[in-house]
């Protein structure tokens, strides 16, 4: 197996992290070469990653990325924690501080430690888990320290920002980027409970998936090694101790074949998870002697047909038992396993009208799970790869009614409904971890690009002033909780 140390800058000069994110663009470094002279015999200064990104994350209640030019429109795909793809036009992040502050973010400085003003990294995503904020950048490189004190320069792909300190590091490995469809199992970073392990999915030299699994060191400083080489997951989920559950396609098998297995902490033998199973999993929303359960909607791959039983994976003495619980419902068009208010959920449906089933309650499988629609739907409305969007304890779908548009949000007990004025064109949804919603839109009335956003537990889709950036500007929100 293959590790990438992450690297930090050190007594006042650069020092870096890295990964290889394939699709996005390279930022060419033209500052001074190595220990260029001004011709007074004085070294020039460069840039460099700062060794601190200098805010107290705790305070921080989101990162905003702001594109402010006419490049790609950003697209979301999520899972708990939420990212973010996209054109950035830097200086472009910003901290939304709980106090309402909006303070802007730069990663690079000089390295006599004066500011900045080239070089600003190009962020594609970000990725917020309980110790790490990852921060992929492309191509991007930048230049540090080399052995000899002269600066040299690295490909800076994936700045890692420690949560409890806001030192940042830097790697040469990338975070891959996934379809924006809001598909919760195409997330490509997930951590265990605690946040010690973090799993990522990056790619090799082939195009093909890889992962890498990201620890910190005895010295702190994050470490990524590759888990497998021959391991090209389709999507994975990591439970409360960090056991891997992933489907993948073997690199000596054909496409239409692939694998599901856990590979444990601990290190011990993988689990090869037995008969057919498709694209939706999730680790136990349970405690306790619960919290390391696995369960799989059954069926074929990519969803369909679902076979009406849930596999469960348990672990009993370190050890999975793998056992079918079969429900039953009347539509068995279902899929995906979500949580909403009392329970997680499948999404099931036919001629089009998606219904939610209630799949399990305190991590137990419900025979005959509750079933409650979607009212007043005549056909759902796709926007960046689906119609769906999940997050904070509620889903969302943006569809066509009797009376227009609307976002008819659901937390399994109720439904609540907000219109969307029909002079707006979303070109992207994403589900915050509080429950709510951002929007970037086109008003076709007045052919400008507008953010908007459902505050949690409201129901009015609001435009915003971007909270004191320009309305110009897109902005789209990551959720730090």
């Amino acid at each position: 197996m293959r590790a990438s140390s992450f690297h930090r800058r050190v007594a006042g000069l650069a020092t870096l992290l890295f990964f290889t994110v394939l699709g996005c663009g390279s930022s060419n470094n033209t500052s001074p070469g190595p220990n260029d002279n001004d011709g007074y015999g004085n070294d020039q200064k460069y840039p460099v990653l700062r060794k601190n990104i200098g805010l107290d994350l705790a305070k921080v209640s989101s990162f905003a990325v702001v594109n402010g030019g006419s490049g790609a429109q950003p697209i979301w795909s999520g899972g708990g924690t939420g990212i973010l793809f996209g054109a950035l036009q830097s200086p472009g992040l910003f901290a939304l501080m709980q106090n309402g502050d909006v303070t802007q973010v730069t990663l690079v400085e000089m390295s006599d430690g004066t500011t900045a003003t080239n070089n600003q990294a190009a962020i594609a995503a970000l990725y917020a888990t309980p110790q790490w904020v990852l921060i992929t950048a492309g191509g991007w490189n930048i230049q540090a320290p080399g052995a000899d004190g002269k600066p040299v320069q690295v490909n800076c792909a994936t700045i890692a920002v420690h949560r409890p300190d806001g030192a940042m590091y830097c790697a040469p490995i990338g975070i891959r980027s996934v379809s924006g469809n809001g598909d919760d199992q195409q997330f490509p970073v997930r951590a265990n409970q605690s946040g010690g392990v973090v799993f990522l999915m990056s790619a090799d030299s082939l195009n093909r998936n890889i992962l890498y699994k990201l620890v910190a060191s005895p010295t702190g400083e994050p470490v990524a090694t590759l888990v497998d080489a021959k391991l090209h997951p389709n999507w994975f989920v990591v439970n409360a101790s960090g056991d891997l559950l992933v489907q993948s396609t073997p690199a000596e098998s054909t496409q239409s074949t692939s694998l599901a297995q856990i590979l444990p902490v601990d290190g011990s033998d993988a689990v090869t998870i037995t008969g057919a199973h498709n694209e939706f999993a999730i680790a136990s929303p349970a405690t306790g002697t619960d919290a390391d359960t696995f369960f799989v909607v059954s069926g074929g791959g990519g969803g369909y047909p679902f076979d009406g039983n849930i596999r469960v994976l348990k672990k009993t003495g370190g050890k999975f038992q793998e056992t079918d619980e079969k429900i039953t419902l009347v539509d068995s068009n279902c899929s995906w396993l979500f949580p909403l208010t009392d329970g997680e959920y499948m999404i099931c449906g036919s001629n089009g009208i998606p219904s939610l089933a209630r799949a399990l309650v305190d991590g137990q499988v419900q025979a005959t799970p509750v079933v409650r629609a979607f009212t007043g739907v005549t056909s759902p409305i796709s926007v960046g790869g689906g119609a769906i969007r999940t997050g904070g304890g509620v889903v969302y779908l943006f569809a066509q009614g009797a009376n227009g548009h609307f976002l008819a949000r659901h937390n399994g007990l109720k439904q609540d409904n907000i219109a969307v004025d029909p002079a707006l064109e979303l070109l992207s949804m994403v589900a915050t971890n509080a429950g709510g919603l951002d929007v970037v839109a086109v008003d076709n009335g007045t052919n400008q690009k507008v953010r908007a956003t459902v505050k949690p537990g409201e129901t009015a889709l609001t435009v915003l002033s971007a909270e004191g950036l320009s309305l110009a500007e897109v902005v789209v929100f990551v959720r730090m909780q």
